[in-house]
Order: structure tokens, then sequence, then C-alpha cells
């Protein structure tokens, strides 16, 4: 009798702690092969004004299957080719924080998965234009930093050790340098073959244009900022604050400067918090930064910087639909030749 109490006792605590569902036993758990991240939608999943998610879902067929997963900011949908896809929230807290949720559910296995941020962003107009994708080789973060106030001094110091104006700080210290102090830069350079791969499968879908978005590059003398939609590569700049103008577009810049990453293409709220997190989980290598442009992050000749973050550029829609267009076949492609892509990230040439 004392033997079968203790049972029923252990039972039940198993119960309370791993409730069904979430201990692995009670479903099948799910091997997957591409996650989708996005950051909102509008409305619902299917047939409304669409957000970040919904071309996903429609055109994927995500809504096969769903479930909640605690500290999440979204269910994850999925279908039974292995894709599944979820929305994370806005800026990094959320992105962080639910990222790392979906990740420690037991009820899926992403051992052998790629993971793909497919969301909107601004862009600066000598680089860019409303309407165009990139992929990211670079994933920078905006916010870390020390800042002051302009009448206080210098308006924005990355940190203390700063490559630029103290030449015993570097990026990488010569061995046996003495004095010599890193710079650490806050910056993930993703994997070469992967965002080669996602480019070469995108580079010639025929994007969408609309008239608004039109009209609003004319505006602009830039020639890239006048450009019809295309997909390019090129570093995404991640800040939970939203910068704009001029002025923080040159330091956006000086920030990558310094971390040794290139000209930054796209600005955005998570990328850096979901790169983080997969690093730490061992998947940064099979992650993906797609991004959309939906605004420019600084206005034309004659506009204040008031008035353009004000403005509708008219490119959400149209932005929309071009990161489902130019991510869809890499999707696609890693589930038809998923026996080559389970084993990892294929070596990527011109001849392929």
């Amino acid at each position: 009798m004392k033997t079968r109490v203790m049972f029923i006792g252990v039972l039940a605590l198993v119960l309370i702690l791993c409730p069904l569902g979430l201990t692995g036993l009670a479903e099948e758990v799910i091997l997957v092969k591409v996650v989708i991240f996005a950051m909102f939608e509008v409305g619902q999943y299917r047939g409304d004004f669409p957000g970040e998610f919904q071309y996903w879902v429609e055109g994927l067929d995500l809504d096969q299957h769903q479930v909640e997963v605690p500290g999440a900011y979204g269910p994850v949908l999925y279908n039974d080719d292995g894709v599944c896809g979820t929305v994370i929230g806005v800026g990094k807290s959320n992105a962080a924080a639910s990222v790392t949720a979906v990740l420690l559910d037991p009820r899926f296995d992403f051992s052998q998965a790629y993971f793909i941020t497919s969301g909107c962003s601004g862009t600066p107009p000598s680089v860019g234009a409303l309407g165009a994708v990139f992929w990211a080789d670079w994933v920078v973060d905006y916010d870390l930093g020390h800042r002051m106030s302009p009448e206080e001094g210098t308006p924005f110091q990355p940190k203390d050790c700063n490559p630029e104006t103290n030449p015993k700080c570097k990026l990488h210290c010569p061995e046996n340098e003495e004095g010599c102090r890193e710079y650490e830069a806050y910056a993930f350079e993703l994997n070469e073959d992967l965002v080669a791969w996602a480019y070469y499968l995108s580079k010639d879908v025929e994007l969408v244009d609309c008239e608004a978005a039109q009209n609003y590059r004319s505006l602009y003398r830039a020639m890239a900022a006048r450009n019809a939609p295309f997909v390019g590569i090129g570093t995404t700049m991640c800040g939970d604050c939203y910068f704009h103008g001029p002025g923080l577009s040159w330091e956006a810049q000086y920030i990558c400067n310094l971390s040794g990453a290139g000209i930054y293409s796209t600005t955005e709220m998570e990328d850096h918090a979901t790169a983080l997190v997969l690093e730490r989980f061992g998947y940064l290598e099979r992650y993906l930064s797609e991004r959309d442009v939906v605004n420019f992050d600084q206005p034309y000749l004659g506009q204040t910087t008031q008035e353009s973050l004000d403005s509708s550029s008219g490119a959400f829609k149209i932005g929309m639909e071009n990161a489902w267009l130019a991510g869809a076949p890499v999707v696609n492609y890693i589930v038809d030749n998923w026996e080559v892509w389970e084993k990892g990230v294929p070596e990527f040439s011109i001849g392929d």
C-alpha cells in the first residue's frame, strides 16, 4: 500500500511539472526542416490585409496544424512537409523570448532545421529601393553602446574602447601586442554559403510593384532609391530604437564599420536577438535574415526628417508579398532536396 501511494504521488508530480503534450511522450516529435519567423500579422492568418506572416501561411498551408507554446508570442503553425512558422513579436525582447520558448519545446526536433526571419524593414536611399528584398550577410546591433545628448558632449560613443579614436583599441589584437585592447563588435556574420544559396535561388524572381511606391521613389535623387524592386545582399542593422534621419543613418554605418561589417542595407528591430539565441543553441550556421523594404530611413531633398517619419511610402503591401515571392523558392528548394540539406548547408559555387 505504501509503495502504491508513493507511485501515485510521483506520477502526480510528473504530470504537474510536465503537462500532457509538453513531455514529448504524449505526442509524436515533429522533425522540422524550415522555420519561418515573422514579427507581426495585421489581422487573420488568411484572407484579409496581409502582414508579415499571411503570405507564408497561405502559400505553404502552414495552418494544417497549430500548437500553443508556453512563453512564445504566438502559436506555432506547421504543415505536413516539415515547415513551421510563428509570429515572434516586435522588438528584441519579444524575439528573444519567443525564439527561446519555441526552441525549448520538446514537441519539435530542430536538430537539422533551417531558420528564416522574414519581415519588413527600412533602407538608406543610397542602397535600397521600396519593395526590394535583402538577404543579410551580417547582423549588427545598433543599440549597445554609449550615448550622450549633443549638448553634453560627443553624442555617440560605441564603447570606451573605440578603434577610430584609440590606437590601442582594435577589432583583433595581434598576438603579444602590448597594451592592445579588443573592441567587442556586437555583430554576427552569417553563413556565406547559405546566404549565397538564398540569393541565387531568389535573384531572378519577378517581384511586384505598385504606382504609389513608384511615385514615392521618384522623389529621391539617389539612383538606388529610384530602382524597381530587386533582390540583394547586405548588412542588416538591428535596433529597438527606430532611428530615422541622415545623422542617425551615418551613426548606423559608423557602427557597421567598427564591427567589420559592410554597408548596411536594411534596418529592423529583431534579428540580432534572434541570431544570438540561435547561436547559443548551436543553430546560427543555418540562419537566414530576409528583409523587405517598406520605407526609406531618411527624407528626400526638401522633406524634413519628421515629415519623412510620418509619411506613407505606399510600399507596405508589396513588401509583404515580395518577401514571400523571394523566400518561397529558398524554402521549397531546401524541402525538395532534403536528402542533401539535412546533412548541412551544401557548399555553394557558381556552377550550382
